[in-house]
């Protein structure tokens, strides 16, 4: 995979995509890798495995086919589980230093060559209708503020019969956040947006539930595009 990552440029109600090869410094991508080892230590001790939840997630939607989508991708791991399974993975997330430590995450794991980082707003998307066997959204519900406008796109990009993964805290796994940001003296916030919101949307968007499975603090539901729709891509994309 080349050095750097794909940047989105917003240009009126339309986004550019170009390759940015700009840089981190080599001491903030460590410090924000030993603050996310702290935080994955501290999460295990409260008995959330981080690494373990994406890989559940991914399990229970097998099989599946690529190339997938992961958004919302934060420090990577659900686009490595994906990419553990064998796929190829496109990771799009708006955060440009949380990109570069997935970056990191992912090298350490030997599946940086199986994983495209999009740094852009997964709301306008560079790809063809129905380009993805496959996409994820683990952990970013509660982050959206346009849950409809994300998860349209999503459609449009995954092919019929294409599986859409979206997986979010459980209510324990919930109490679990808000419990060790109250200690550290913040709030988590959430943006209102759930998993059963998300199922709605979808199925609006002519997706049918396939299952439903808790496990890791998460609940999770695997959804399949129908067969027969076909969402037109109405963004003009340059490049």
């Amino acid at each position: 995979m080349p050095t750097g990552f794909i940047l989105a440029v917003r240009e009126g109600n339309s986004y550019l995509f170009r390759r940015s090869n700009a840089m981190t410094r080599s001491s903030d991508v460590q410090s924000r890798l030993a603050d996310f080892r702290a935080r994955t230590k501290e999460y295990l001790q409260r008995g959330y495995d981080r690494f373990a939840a994406p890989r559940y997630a991914v399990e229970a939607a097998s099989p599946l086919t690529g190339p997938a989508l992961d958004v919302g991708t934060g420090k990577g791991l659900m686009a490595m589980a994906l990419a553990q399974a064998g796929l190829d993975v496109v990771s799009v997330d708006p955060d440009f230093h949380g990109q570069k430590l997935a970056i990191l995450l992912a090298k350490e794991e030997c599946l940086a060559d199986r994983i495209h980082f999009l740094c852009g707003d997964a709301a306008f998307l560079p790809f063809p209708d129905g380009h993805f066997g496959c996409a994820a959204l683990m952990d970013v519900l509660h982050h959206l503020d346009d849950a409809r406008g994300v998860l349209h796109e999503v459609t449009r990009v995954v092919r019929p019969q294409g599986i859409v993964i979206v997986a979010d805290f459980s209510k324990q796994g919930f109490e679990m956040l808000h419990q060790m940001h109250r200690e550290e003296g913040r709030e988590h916030p959430l943006s209102g947006v759930t998993l059963d919101l998300a199922q709605d949307i979808l199925s609006e968007e002519g997706f049918r539930l396939n299952k439903c499975v808790s496990g890791y603090l998460h609940e999770i539901a695997v959804l399949v595009k129908d067969a027969g729709r076909h969402v037109r891509n109405e963004n003009i994309i340059g490049s």
